[in-house]
């Protein structure tokens, strides 16, 4: 009886060898903020969205799933770097966050950052960030701009706050001279707002263009991971899935989410 203990072992360990890695399936926990409609939630209701859509859909070709929780940004981040979380996007490559984190190789979606103004007001952007020193720029808590911003970020006079709907609110009301987001939240928080919301427009030049990822926590040793969601991701892009993603999201395809889209 022992000896046929021993082969059958051996025969599960030979099993499992020859079977593909997605065969074992896991779950897998991400965080991130509200960022609509990349990542948004509704009171009672399960957090949804095109990039957790996304992520879901990568995910299950690895043959994993993926719950995804919100957070103020701040504590999002804390949770991956503690190994509380698994994985958290979409996110920003910099120095100091690759110190905690395994970024995905691919970027999961190009964020096009522009400034908001007042309809009538008077500051303009004309790609020279020294012009703009001094300004009232409205930020959120945690959030990076994009290695531009990040880098005139101390000639500026930044206003932090928790959400992007309240800096709107006070560019609206004139407290603030410009606001930078992603245009896909931005155009979702204006429609959302109602009153001050049309004295509100999209500066013509783009600040920047970031490439944003989904990232693994370290301390966990997700590199593997992180490797094959990279694999799959591609194949996805590849397979058209993507596109008809934004479609069913409703997001304009604009030039630079066009070239992302078809093959960069």
């Amino acid at each position: 009886m022992r000896r046929c203990s021993v082969i059958a072992r051996l025969a599960c360990l030979l099993l499992a060898a020859a079977l593909p890695s997605h065969a074992w399936a896991d779950h897998y926990r991400c965080v991130s903020l509200d960022y609509p409609p990349l990542i948004q939630q509704e009171a009672g209701g399960p957090v949804h969205g095109l990039a957790v859509e996304l992520v879901g859909a990568v995910f299950a070709r690895m043959g994993h799933t993926v719950s995804v929780e919100i957070y103020p940004w701040g504590r999002a981040l804390a949770l991956v770097r503690q190994g509380q979380r698994d994985c958290v996007f979409t996110i920003f490559r910099t120095a100091e966050r690759e110190g905690f984190l395994d970024f995905s190789r691919e970027s999961i979606l190009p964020q096009i950052i522009y400034f908001y103004g007042q309809r009538d007001g008077a500051t303009a952007f004309n790609g020279d960030l020294a012009a703009l020193a001094g300004s009232r720029v409205g930020t959120v808590l945690n959030v990076n701009y994009g290695a531009r911003f990040e880098a005139a970020r101390a000639t500026l006079a930044v206003r932090e706050v928790a959400t992007l709907e309240q800096n709107f609110r006070k560019l609206a009301l004139g407290r603030l001279d410009l606001v930078p987001s992603n245009l896909y939240t931005a155009g979702v928080t204006l429609r959302r707002m109602g009153a001050g919301a049309d004295d509100i427009v999209q500066l013509p030049l783009a600040l920047e263009n970031v490439a944003s990822h989904i990232a693994f926590a370290k301390s966990l040793r997700l590199t593997a991971l992180r490797d094959q969601f990279d694999l799959e991701f591609k194949a996805y892009l590849a397979g058209g899935a993507y596109r008809k993603l934004l479609e069913r999201h409703r997001i304009e395809t604009t030039p630079e989410l066009g070239r992302f889209i078809d093959g960069r």
